[in-house]
């Protein structure tokens, strides 16, 4: 029995569970520090500074006989699916911007609208969205969300079209991270512009471009109604979905604000009534812009020399520029 007892105590000694575990482990940490080493060469953001990299150019005020029309869509994560639907209630009411502003979520909205999309094309957009589609979430970096996927998302679905290249006159609005001043992207790569203008700090990496690092527009301002004045815009429609009303769409003609569902920024279940929303506020004011719009073209054809007695315009006409011109007739 001795030599059974001694196997047995040999087979104890040579018992490799500990070893294989300490293996393990090294193997895991192993991995995990050669996943950090790998990745610490994409923690810092890559800086955009091709000759299409998004810039500022000068802007040109847009000049029509008739009134320009500038729709601001603003900053508000999640709630920026209010901007589809207030989109939708203009487009029914034949209210067409011809300049579009953007910041944050508003950018996102702003570059398809801008792009020429009709409010069908960007309702079935929104419903069909998945975060994944717009999210890329990252282990590493100054941020969960790296950004590139929603970069490319925009890009794709353009076609790769630069902002100069859009079917109206477009800007994104981000915040320069050292200063914390407005920069205003209206040339260049759309996606990128797009990036930065929604890059919210902390969740998105900020975005590198010509060595100087940029955030979410909303941080300089949320509702940015004055650049669409800039535009050339006369009658500014602000769409602002700020939990508080910021201040800044006071400098629209006409702010509309939807009660939109408060929500995390990459929630999209309300998406449906974000919409309603948008849609709702939008069809409250319609009377109100379609007043805007009439009596800039009244002081347009005043301006121009033209002889303009009244402002009525024909009972439920829509509201497009045509339809809005002052008529010679006395009222």
């Amino acid at each position: 029995m001795r030599p059974l007892a001694e196997l047995a105590a040999a087979r104890d000694c040579l018992d490799t569970t500990p070893v294989l575990t300490t293996i393990n482990n090294m193997k895991l940490a192993a991995v995990i520090l050669l996943s950090a080493v790998l990745a610490g060469c994409a923690i810092a953001p890559a800086d955009h500074n091709g000759k299409d990299a998004p810039r500022t150019a000068s802007i040109v005020p847009l000049k029509a006989q008739r009134p320009v029309i500038g729709l601001v869509l603003g900053a508000g994560g999640a709630r920026g699916f209010a901007h589809v639907g207030v989109i939708k209630a203009l487009e029914a009411a034949g209210v067409e911007a011809d300049v579009v502003v953007g910041a944050s979520s508003g950018a996102l909205v702003a570059s398809f609208y801008a792009a020429g999309m009709k409010a069908r094309t960007l309702e079935a957009m929104a419903l069909e969205l998945e975060d994944s589609d717009i999210f890329d979430f990252t282990l590493f970096g100054p941020g969960r969300v790296e950004g590139a996927r929603l970069q490319h998302f925009v890009n794709r679905t353009l076609d790769g079209r630069a902002i100069e290249r859009l079917h109206k006159p477009f800007a994104a609005v981000a915040t320069a991270r050292d200063s914390g001043h407005m920069a205003v992207f209206n040339r260049g790569n759309t996606g990128i512009a797009v990036r930065a203008s929604a890059s919210v700090p902390r969740f998105f990496w900020p975005v590198m471009i010509h060595g100087q690092s940029y955030v979410d527009g909303g941080v300089a301002s949320r509702v940015p109604a004055a650049l669409a004045r800039e535009m050339g815009a006369d009658v500014v429609i602000a769409v602002d979905i700020s939990r508080r009303p910021a201040d800044e769409a006071d400098a629209a003609d006409v702010v509309i604000r939807p009660q939109t569902v408060r929500s995390r920024m990459n929630d999209f279940r309300h998406r449906q009534a974000n919409i309603a929303a948008g849609e709702a506020a939008a069809l409250a004011v319609i009377g109100h812009i379609r007043t805007r719009i009439a009596t800039a073209a009244v002081n347009k054809a005043r301006a121009g020399g033209a002889n303009v007695p009244c402002t009525r315009g024909a009972p439920g006409a829509p509201a497009t520029a045509a339809a809005l011109r002052p008529r010679a007739a006395a009222c």
